[in-house]
């Protein structure tokens, strides 16, 4: 057999596609052992992998701290949501596709690779993943919350004359998928399950000079909620689908965890103390930030595992200005440093800054520091 003999920029061109073949068998391996993954949403990430390739100039990024709304991490990437635009940066602060918008209020919620910006002053809206606009719209109100499906659904509450609020889920290709019409309560969150088959929506009313809320989980196949859970006395502010079908509800004075949509909930007061800040991954672990005794000058952090289990709880005398966590990590923002903890509540490391503290985000081995001076890398284990 005669051999092919391959020039230099033909053998260029070999290495370079066997390069973009093992990037995407690692993304195809990735995405079966997900389960949950589209075809879309690989080609989302796969195209902010290349477009995330190459170096910026490094931190600290300078912007206007009291501009910025938002904070997202995925895959290593920084979604900065401003008072005039979207922002994705990289590990070396690279800018990745920045993007303006002219809404007054707006606000980000986001899903893997992707995220909707909307303005809770409008019914503006639009989806976007690192790289581009995908898709832009109107509601049929002015929007009070949102969510996104990891299968590319996502859901808008809106407004509305007849009713006081109305739940409306859409398919990835922007199709009405599901309408629900709140008659007396105000959608406060909203949560889309991985399958793409349910929402969890939580709604809040007053009753009798009471504050009263409730968890709904819906079917798109039925016309009735499958299951409902009452919180008395409670302002619930956050819903969360975690690891399938299981949900975090946190509210003012409780964290709850709901298994498999059932109608079971496991819930642990706060008591006395109430809720200052929070965080949830998307495998369930959260941190919650607690004023005791109505004094932020006394604080307490406490954290909690996928399945909802306690794993560490510690106290300050002092206020933590912010806390965030991933799978493996707490940091909480203090006036002039950052502590950071691992999954058993030992202390890591700390963190010194210059600038005033505004909030702190976590993502594995690097912590980020917002401040009045900019957007700040440091090692998670500590400068000290």
């Amino acid at each position: 057999m005669k051999k092919i003999k391959l020039n230099k920029q033909s053998k260029l061109i070999v290495s370079v596609l066997l390069a973009v073949a093992a990037v995407l068998l690692i993304v195809f391996t990735a995405a079966q052992s997900l389960g949950n993954m589209t075809v879309s949403s690989m080609a989302d990430s796969v195209k902010s992998y290349f477009l995330s390739l190459g170096a910026g100039d490094g931190f600290p990024y300078e912007l206007d701290s009291a501009s910025v709304k938002d904070i997202k991490i995925n895959n290593s990437n920084i979604y900065l949501l401003t008072s005039s635009k979207t922002t994705v940066l990289n590990q070396t602060a690279k800018e990745i596709m920045p993007k303006e918008h002219s809404y007054s209020k707006p606000a980000m919620k986001s899903k893997g690779a992707r995220f909707i910006v909307y303005d809770l002053d409008s019914a503006r809206y639009r989806i976007q993943n690192g790289s581009d606009i995908t898709r832009e719209g109107e509601a049929k109100g002015r929007i009070i919350a949102a969510a996104l499906g990891k299968s590319g659904n996502y859901a808008l509450a809106t407004y509305s004359d007849s009713v006081q609020s109305v739940l409306t889920v859409y398919n990835s290709g922007g199709k009405e998928l599901y309408v629900w019409n709140f008659k007396s309560e105000r959608v406060i969150d909203i949560s889309l399950s991985d399958n793409g088959k349910f929402a969890a929506v939580a709604t809040v009313d007053a009753f009798n000079g009471e504050i009263n809320s409730k968890v709904y989980v819906f079917s798109f196949k039925s016309d009735k909620a499958v299951s409902e859970f009452d919180y008395k006395g409670t302002a619930v502010v956050k819903v969360d689908y975690v690891k399938g079908t299981n949900i975090i509800v946190m509210g003012d004075n409780i964290r709850s965890y709901i298994k498999n949509n059932s109608k079971r909930k496991d819930d642990i007061s706060f008591g006395s103390d109430i809720l200052y800040k929070y965080c949830i991954t998307d495998t369930g672990r959260s941190a919650v930030v607690l004023s005791q005794y109505s004094s932020t000058s006394l604080s307490k952090l406490s954290v909690y595992s996928g399945s909802g289990k306690d794993q560490f709880t510690v106290s300050f005398n002092k206020e933590m200005k912010w806390a965030d966590c991933d799978d493996k990590y707490t940091a909480v923002l203090f006036e002039n440093e950052v502590r950071t903890f691992n999954k058993k509540g030992k202390q890591i490391g700390s963190i010194s800054f210059t600038g005033e503290p505004v909030r702190v985000a976590v993502d594995g081995s690097r912590t980020y520091v917002l401040t009045t001076s900019g957007l700040q890398c440091y090692d998670t284990r500590g400068t000290d």
